[in-house]
């Protein structure tokens, strides 16, 4: 098997292909449960498996948020290059859970006092919120940082390493951010952080396919006025009179039309999230790990960040969630989510057992056929006499229970024989001989 799969000429190939290789010129029974054993075990195979071919894990639903900046999504884009005249090079992004409000403001710099300065100029505007997500970026886990969210009274959740799905809504700002980006400023590209305002005004403008609002419709009770809605009033002249009201009804009314689009934009997240869900997992799989078990983690290569490979095999320390595993990696433990991991196989330990007949003709000369079978004597050897008796009785004692021992000396007798007290009976279900199915047989032996 070493030579059909591990050696140069076998090429690392598939149990099939391995099989095939084999059985051209080999054969043992349970052949292929073997080859089957041996290349699941191959240390090559399981580090170098496509990633596609491990089934991902069902998807777990995140808590419905329905109530305006309750918990933000917070992330980095960059370094982009170019850099802008006035020197950027990275954008904070901030969406919000509940109203999918978005924020963004271009950074020179993104060390831990830069960006706690740029959230803070971001809150002042829409409020402190509760919880902040964000990924393990040290500007984000550093104490200067912890020290911010301790003043601020927020709590602060991270994703697991290499996972950017679980902050998959501001992940999909990012690249919505990214896209529009470089087609607005596709002829001055230093000039790229003069669109983020008008980019942000037209995505909150936009009705969620999420929510069935517009951002700005959740956020501030009203539709927002426009490019579009101007044109309109240019070509119809047909300008909306406000009804006059007084302060306590305006923010009477605001308030219940506020209540009845979160309510109905929480329900339409219900649904979106139970149709992503099930579209996801068509073809997940349930994996699950125990404590103990030796996995593969899908980690990026030492020479670029974007490449990813299977490395260890490491040691599962915990269940931390779901599809949370707290793994061993050296030194530290960290978090992985199950779609990074993969069991490993190990291989057991090269041992054969054989046995071998060697026949040697000069030995074989020395003896006659008779020494070459000792049957057991079937002659009486011992008896009552060679029963040994408790050295606790007495001498009177030991004469009597000898004299009962001799009323059955059939019975003590090393001479095996039968017994008319019981009987068996075996009955057979047919006359047929029971015969049992050969093995199979290669067809280039047949």
């Amino acid at each position: 098997m070493e030579v059909a799969h591990d050696s140069i000429m076998g090429g690392h190939l598939g149990v099939k292909k391995t099989s095939d290789r084999i059985q051209a010129a080999f054969y043992w029974p349970g052949l292929h449960a073997d080859v089957t054993r041996f290349c699941r075990s191959c240390d090559i195979c399981q580090k170098t498996i496509p990633r596609g071919r491990v089934p991902k894990v069902p998807l777990q639903k995140m808590p419905l948020i329905d109530r305006p900046f309750k918990r933000v999504a917070i992330d980095l884009i960059g370094e982009i290059k170019p850099p802008s005249e006035e020197g950027h090079r990275w954008v904070l992004t901030l969406v919000d859970y509940a109203t999918r409000y978005p924020e963004s403001v271009p950074l020179n710099k993104v060390d831990t006092e830069t960006v706690a300065e740029a959230l803070v100029d971001i809150f002042s505007r829409i409020g402190v919120p509760e919880e902040i997500l964000t990924d393990l970026g040290t500007q984000f886990v550093s104490e200067c940082m912890e020290e911010v969210n301790r003043l601020l009274s927020i709590r602060h959740l991270t994703t697991t390493a290499y996972h950017p799905m679980c902050n998959g809504l501001v992940e999909k700002f990012n690249a919505t951010l990214k896209s529009t980006l470089k087609k607005l400023c596709s002829e001055q590209p230093r000039q790229w952080h003069r669109y983020i305002n008008a980019l942000l005004f037209a995505y909150r403008e936009v009705p969620q396919e999420s929510t069935g609002f517009s951002p700005f419709e959740l956020m501030y009770g009203r539709t927002v006025r426009g490019p579009m809605q101007i044109l309109k009033e240019l070509w119809t002249k047909d300008v909306d009179t406000p009804e006059v009201k007084n302060s306590y009804q305006y923010v009477f009314e605001l308030r219940e039309k506020l209540e009845e689009t979160l309510e109905i934009a929480r329900e339409n997240l219900r649904k979106s999230q139970d149709s992503g869900k099930h579209y996801y997992d068509r073809k997940a799989v349930n994996r699950k790990f125990t404590q103990g078990n030796k996995v593969l983690i899908l980690l990026p290569t030492d020479h670029n960040k974007l490449l990813m490979q299977w490395k260890g095999p490491y040691e599962v320390e915990a269940v931390v969630g779901i599809n949370d595993y707290n793994v061993n990696v050296g030194k530290k433990s960290k978090i992985y989510h199950a779609n990074l991991l993969k069991l490993y196989v190990e291989r057991p330990p090269e041992a054969v057992q054989v046995a071998a007949i060697v026949e040697e003709p000069a030995e074989l000369d020395e003896f006659d056929g008779e020494e070459l079978l000792e049957l057991g004597d079937l002659h009486k050897k011992k008896g009552v006499d060679d029963v040994k008796l408790g050295p606790d009785l007495t001498e009177d004692q030991q004469k009597e229970l000898h004299d009962c021992m001799g009323d059955f000396t059939h019975r003590f007798c090393d001479v095996p024989g039968s017994t008319s007290l019981v009987e068996h009976e075996v009955h057979l279900t047919s006359d047929v001989p029971v015969r049992s199915k050969p093995y199979p047989i290669p067809v280039r032996d047949r």
